[in-house]
């Protein structure tokens, strides 16, 4: 198939899975018949700005944080750039990934950005970290939901049947590490796929399998444990303050529980920029809450413009372009 009718019918099939779920979340707000625009206006007020700008304090925090973490994580692959100017390319992802149609756009960027710094041979050394940081935040942030749910939900009724699509997903993610990072799971792996993928393809799988190898350490497992509970904290805040600007009264329990949730659909690349399934999801569990779906659709968006108003840093990092300070800066 051409290439390019290839990328357009992907790009339909996302774009049908944004707007089919965003008519959804519509028809559910509109439905109401006390519904009146004017009720979008009230959820605004002086009240809100406080809360507001915690939710920007957080999300930046978290930033500093992940990272961090990134660096971390690129250092295991022989990548050495000094935090600064990696904080610069982790907002320059930013940037790419709210702006542009798709939601690993930032990933791709960040990947080329490193290889720019150290050259052909990092390619792979930024794949991997990239791709390792973005699995194991999503792997965090399912541990929240879990951890919520045996201390407040468990006993609900309503709330309990939330928590075995997190443990499935929390068993998903572990024999995925173990796949990546175990030698005689990883050999198993490769091994199979050699049989019945082609013989480029699997020598590739097999020296990203190696470079997996590095991240065996006890060590960094704790501080990028460490480092993702801060991160993926502070982002759930995000969320937990978009609620309070618009008035919603809710224990910030339901917010550790339902927003990791969220978090995993709204990272998977089946729509443009998670829009439409995020929402629906959302406004679908929250509804459990007594939360009204307006409410829970705009903590939704009003927290994707938090992102989108720090991400303005990347913008600017990235019009006014200039080259890195290279003194300390190495890529191997």
């Amino acid at each position: 198939m051409n290439p390019k009718i290839k990328s357009s019918l992907v790009f339909c099939l996302k774009l049908v899975v944004t707007i089919v779920p965003a008519y959804i979340v519509y028809r559910n707000i509109v439905s109401d018949p006390e519904w009146d625009i004017g009720d979008l206006y009230r959820l605004f007020s002086w009240n809100s700005v406080l809360p507001f700008v915690l939710a920007l304090l957080c999300l930046g925090l978290s930033n500093f944080s992940a990272c961090l973490q990134w660096k971390l994580l690129l250092e295991k692959q022989n990548v050495h750039l000094k935090y600064g100017h990696l904080l610069k390319l982790y907002y320059v992802g930013l940037f790419f990934n709210n702006f542009m149609p798709g939601n690993v756009g930032g990933d791709v960027k960040k990947i080329y950005d490193i290889r720019m710094q150290g050259g052909q041979d990092t390619v792979g050394a930024g794949l991997t970290a990239t791709f390792f940081d973005r699995l194991f935040g999503l792997f965090f942030v399912t541990l929240f939901t879990l951890g919520m749910g045996a201390l407040f939900f468990v006993y609900d009724d309503m709330q309990r049947a939330f928590i075995w699509p997190s443990i499935w997903i929390f068993l998903g993610f572990c024999a995925m590490f173990a796949c990546l990072c175990s030698r005689r799971l990883g050999r198993f792996c490769c091994n199979l796929a050699s049989k019945v993928l082609p013989a480029k393809v699997g020598a590739r799988l097999v020296r990203m399998f190696m470079r997996f190898q590095a991240f065996r350490s006890f060590k960094l497992w704790v501080q990028i444990s460490l480092l993702s509970a801060v991160t993926q904290s502070l982002r759930i805040l995000v969320h937990y303050y978009c609620g309070n600007a618009v008035g919603v009264d809710l224990s910030i329990s339901w917010y550790f529980y339902y927003i990791p949730l969220v978090a995993i659909i709204s990272a998977l690349p089946i729509s443009i920029g998670g829009f439409g399934p995020r929402e629906l999801l959302a406004q679908s569990l929250f509804a459990r809450a007594g939360v009204p779906g307006l409410e829970s659709v705009v903590i939704q968006l009003l927290a994707y413009f938090v992102s989108l108003v720090l991400s303005l840093f990347g913008a600017i990092t990235f019009l006014l372009g200039g080259k890195p300070d290279e003194q300390g800066d190495r890529a191997k």
